[in-house]
């Protein structure tokens, strides 16, 4: 083989090197992508369960106000505050 058609050749082999480590990015960063929709889809359930937490919690919470037997209570401020919740 000649020079010319050694550094032909190594060229050759550079170009498939570099074709083959395009198609490896390209997959890698097609599941990258989908990785990153699935945790943004996975945050957004999240987001939802906890908002729906937080207003379950905030329903017991006001249900309890509601239900408190002002009699019980000896803090006549607090009893005031939920007095005034109560209506």
């Amino acid at each position: 083989m000649t020079y010319w058609g050694a550094e032909i050749k190594i060229k050759e082999i550079k170009n498939e090197a570099l074709s083959s480590a395009m198609k490896l990015f390209k997959i890698k960063n097609n599941r990258l992508g989908k990785m990153l929709s699935e945790f943004a889809t996975s945050k957004q359930q999240d987001d939802k369960r906890l908002d729906r937490y937080i207003k379950a919690k905030e329903f017991r919470d006001e249900t309890k106000i509601l239900m408190k037997n002002l009699e019980t209570i000896s803090d006549p401020n607090v009893c005031d505050y939920l007095q005034r919740e109560q209506q």
